[in-house]
């Protein structure tokens, strides 16, 4: 069947047997997939664009996993039910949309025993809200690709943050050091000083912005230092 490293990267973080829900499943392959590997017994995919709601159904007639997966239309947590899965994927969209699916249907959210988030952007948002809301960040990896791809797994639990520098690098890819979590550092700094040569060359030199991002890269830094 069709599929490509980061679908798989996502099944990486769903243990055999799960009950999933795919908010924004597209053409609903992470479900089929796991399916197929007999890692989801039971899937419901939502996505609010037609289009893609309609190649999923196609797309579990093709693969004949019907009786498995469950395709529903409409917008982000509400075509679900609470309760029905333990796990709920959300990808391929910024941080804060993400954050605002959540935060709108709280009682839904939290009946998850877990969450695995891919993030395009505002990282920094998505896990500053989670953490605020009882969720442990237990794993973070970088896939690297086109372009770097951003995971993030939670599930339920107090976790205490020792400086707000976290939110930004994050709670495990502060503890770990490898390839892909150098390159987003990397890809940190070189944006922060884009951004600072900006400023430089404007006609007004907001000095205590430069100190600010002056102060961020050599944060990122460190990070790759130790």
């Amino acid at each position: 069947m069709k599929t490509n490293q980061r679908i798989d990267k996502v099944l990486e973080f769903i243990p055999f047997g799960s009950t999933v829900a795919d908010i924004g499943c597209d053409h609903g392959y992470v479900l089929i997939k796991g399916v197929i590997d007999g890692r989801i017994n039971h899937g419901i995919g939502v996505d609010v664009s037609k289009g893609p709601f309609q190649q999923a159904i196609s797309n579990l007639e093709e693969y004949r996993v019907q009786e498995k997966i469950e395709i529903r239309l409409g917008d982000g947590l509400k075509p679900i039910v609470e309760g029905e899965c333990d796990i709920c994927v959300i990808g391929g969209m910024g941080g804060r949309l993400i954050r605002n699916i959540l935060e709108e249907n709280t009682k839904k959210s939290k009946s998850f025993k877990r969450l695995v988030l891919q993030p395009m952007n505002s990282e920094r948002t998505l896990r500053q809200f989670l953490i605020d809301n009882d969720w442990t960040i237990i794993n973070e990896e970088i896939l690297v690709l086109d372009r770097l791809y951003l995971y993030i797994v939670a599930e339920k639990g107090n976790m205490k943050v020792d400086n707000d520098f976290i939110f930004d690098i994050g709670p495990i890819l502060a503890t770990i050091k490898d390839n892909g979590r150098d390159k987003y550092i990397e890809e940190k700094i070189f944006k922060l000083q884009n951004i600072l040569l900006s400023i430089k060359k404007g006609k007004k030199n907001d000095e205590i912005r430069v100190k600010e991002i002056e102060e961020l890269i050599r944060k990122w830094r460190s990070y790759l230092e130790n």
